[in-house]
């Protein structure tokens, strides 16, 4: 999501005045009544932002709290700006609110920003009759949680909140599906089967680039809907069998992912695109917008980073293709662990969808009830994974204006900031409960096919999202070391040339490295006692 070279995007809109960063740089007035932000500009851009300040003065209650209120934004493209900012310390810094990536680690009793549970999270949303974490996805709450390594079982704190919803998946190309009169694929073996139908098309299925391979943020999706939720969770804190345990290693559910790696991006099977994990981002994003392939690893900024060059195309040959986005396959793996065929697997998944109103005829081979068989997939087609949870906002500990920055970040959760969020990116949306089609029809019948699917699935009756949370979130994982893979890149091994590596190498090398001395050690600095 993140562009190479810097560049300062400084706003200077009616009502926010621009804070400068290098050479002569104007006095801000760090008062109580001066709101000074700072922005990340990604994928989603920055526009969201500048429009929700705006927004944010307008409000009649804004105007009464704050009669002097003072706007100052600025915004770049520096990933660790934000952090850079914290670091510099009080006497350096004087913006009251940070919108970055992994302010997470700055949070604690001691640390550089304010702890936001009664600033924030137990506090009402403005003008709605709900707390803003009880607006919040459960699962962001989850990610931004404080983890006091001393207190484990104590309040949850939080120190962050997300700005980002970012729902990873496949973009798939609905033209030249129709065209080869190839189905969305419900699991991976159907995603396997399609990828086969498409090469002897002469139509390559995947292309990614090397800076922003997305391919990995579907690594954990497959792992969760093969073992579950709880198991998946139960990795990250450790448990294996209702204990603390290194057995955590032997979850087959990674080895199951890493499978689907390896058959989707083989080089040798043809599916991938020459130029993929080499070519530039936008070059590589371009190319598919033109037809060259079917499926693309990405999320939910992409409208917003393409929309100029969609236009272009569009303009250029009187039409563009249909992009939607998909959601994630099933893995196949699942069924068999259920004792069903994929068949029955892709079934029971139009099922759950509501895409079918009756319900599959199948038995377990495996032991399992019809009940347990349909409760599993149903868990499964609510996983996602996002990059919201590492897209976070903080409030220095010491800001002066620590007060109307955490009335912002409370703004940001009402329902007209949810919905000029969406408006200004294009479709895109914040981490918190917003039906859109229901609370906006009009709004919704003006964005882009890619994003009217992707809230049909957010906003479904028939499951709730489970949005899973980041690795960051557990002691173990942000004390302890703990990864899912001591070799992290997976998706690269399987495209590389005379790859001899095999699922079961990662499964291994992993369990070896991780001796019962590491594993106490990790513990030990988790706050875990064993």
């Amino acid at each position: 999501m993140f562009k190479k070279i810097a560049s300062f995007a400084l706003a200077a809109t009616l009502g926010l005045s621009v804070a400068a960063f290098g050479g002569c740089k104007p006095k801000v007035p760090d008062t109580e009544e001066t709101l000074e932000v700072y922005c990340l500009k990604a994928g989603y851009g920055s526009e969201w932002c500048e429009s929700l300040l705006k927004l944010f003065q307008e409000q009649d209650w804004v105007k009464e709290k704050y009669p002097n209120l003072n706007v100052v934004y600025s915004s770049n493209d520096i990933q660790n700006f934000g952090e850079s900012k914290l670091n510099s310390g009080r006497k350096a810094n004087t913006v009251d609110l940070l919108f970055g990536t992994v302010l997470q680690s700055f949070a604690g009793p001691g640390g550089e920003i304010a702890d936001l549970t009664d600033l924030v999270y137990n506090t009402q949303v403005p003008g709605e009759d709900i707390l803003f974490k009880d607006k919040a996805n459960s699962s962001y709450n989850d990610s931004n949680r404080y983890i006091d390594v001393t207190d484990l079982e104590g309040e949850p704190h939080w120190y962050t909140v997300s700005w980002a919803g970012g729902m990873n998946s496949f973009i798939y190309n609905e033209t030249i599906l129709n065209k080869y009169g190839i189905k969305v694929p419900n699991t991976t073996d159907e995603l396997i089967a399609a990828c086969a139908t498409l090469k002897s098309k002469d139509v390559y299925s995947f292309i990614q680039s090397k800076e922003a391979d997305y391919f990995s943020y579907l690594f954990p999706v497959w792992w969760a809907q093969y073992e579950g939720i709880t198991e998946y969770l139960n990795f990250w804190n450790g448990i294996s069998g209702s204990r603390y345990s290194r057995n955590i290693f032997k979850q087959k559910g990674r080895e199951k992912s890493l499978e689907v790696y390896r058959d989707l991006l083989d080089y040798s099977k043809g599916y991938l695109a020459l130029s993929s994990f080499t070519g530039e981002f936008m070059e590589q994003q371009t190319l598919f917008l033109k037809g060259g392939a079917a499926f693309h690893a990405n999320g939910d900024w992409f409208d917003n980073e393409m929309r100029a060059i969609s236009e272009e195309i569009k303009a250029k040959n009187g039409k563009i293709d249909v992009f939607k986005t998909m959601k994630l396959p099933i893995v196949s793996a699942l069924g068999e662990k259920l004792g069903i065929t994929d068949a029955q697997l892709s079934a029971i998944v139009d099922y759950v969808d509501g895409a079918a109103e009756t319900k599959p005829e199948f038995t377990s081979s495996t032991g399992y009830t019809e009940e347990e068989v349909i409760d599993a997939v149903r868990e499964a087609r609510t996983v996602v994974s996002t990059i919201g949870p590492n897209h976070t906002a903080a409030i220095p500990e010491y800001a002066n204006g620590k007060a109307v920055a955490a009335d912002f970040l409370r703004f940001m959760a009402t329902d007209i900031a949810l919905e000029d969020y969406i408006r200004v990116t294009g479709g895109a949306s914040l981490p918190f409960t917003y039906n859109l089609k229901e609370k906006n029809e009009a709004l919704y019948n003006q964005i882009s096919t890619l994003q009217q699917s992707r809230h049909d699935y957010f906003d479904t009756d028939k499951y709730e999202i489970y949005s899973l949370p980041s690795s960051d979130a557990f002691p173990l994982a942000r004390y302890g070391g703990l990864q899912a893979f001591v070799t992290e890149n997976y998706y690269t091994t399987f495209s590389a040339s005379g790859n001899k590596k095999t699922p079961q190498d990662f499964m291994n090398e992993t369990l070896n490295a991780w001796t019962q001395s590491k594993w106490e050690s990790a513990c030990s600095h988790a706050g875990i006692a064993l």
